[in-house]
């Protein structure tokens, strides 16, 4: 549950989507899962709709989430964009910037999650901004999208490479995030991963704990954004 303040109308949620519309053809991913109109209704009343999607011949389904955050969508864009401050919030144990600017599309950071029972996961999340869907949005429609590599050639800090030591490279991982203005103080997000953990984790399986994490990550990028932890531009 994302608790909200001075929550926004049903009627003035669905008018964002509605506004959305023109620009979601130049998302970057052509597989982003459909969102059913029932999610965006679950959404305006302060819960996170969750759902899995199946991929033709692969075991791992896409888990999406749509939830409604009462915070800006410049200030949400800004925590989002922060991910070698997440852990604490967020699940991921460490995470360090490889390659590129901080917060800066193109960069590359090292994730490190602890898996209890099993060996832990570590990768490399490739981030990319919409710049795009941005600016003809006038920053209305924010997309920050996700692609993975395992090229431990990367990682040459003592601590990342401990990281990598520690446990098995993800078989992959991807997503995205959509983000609506849908007024001054409050953004609607889309959500979706795409993962295979590798190891002795069934992707089909693993697609399950997915979608029961969705809700997790967007309430920790919400209480990041929150606490006032982002050190990323809002622009």
């Amino acid at each position: 549950m994302i608790l909200l303040a001075g929550t926004p109308t049903l009627e003035v949620v669905l008018a964002a989507v509605q506004a959305s519309a023109p620009y979601r053809a130049e998302r970057h991913d052509s597989g982003v899962p459909a969102v059913p109109e029932e999610a965006y209704r679950t959404a305006a009343s302060g819960t996170v709709a969750t759902g899995l999607v199946e991929v033709p011949g692969v075991a791992a389904r896409k888990a999406y989430g749509v939830g409604l955050i009462d915070v800006d969508i410049a200030s949400l864009w800004a925590g989002l964009n922060d991910e070698t401050h997440h852990p604490g919030y967020t699940s991921t144990g460490y995470s360090e910037l490889l390659s590129g600017a901080p917060c800066a599309s193109g960069r590359h950071v090292l994730q490190f999650l602890p898996v209890p029972m099993v060996s832990d996961r570590w990768w490399i999340t490739i981030l990319t901004a919409n710049d795009k869907i941005g600016a003809d949005s006038g920053g209305a429609v924010r997309e920050l999208w996700w692609t993975s590599s395992t090229d431990a050639t990367e990682v040459t800090s003592v601590r990342g490479k401990q990281a990598v030591a520690d446990g098995i490279p993800v078989a992959f991982t991807k997503g995205a995030w959509l983000l609506l203005s849908v007024d001054a103080a409050h953004t609607l997000v889309e959500y979706y991963v795409w993962s295979d953990p590798g190891g002795s984790i069934p992707a089909g399986a693993a697609s399950w704990f997915a979608a029961g994490g969705v809700t997790d990550t967007l309430d920790a990028i919400a209480r990041f954004t929150k606490d006032g932890k982002s050190q990323c531009p809002k622009g």
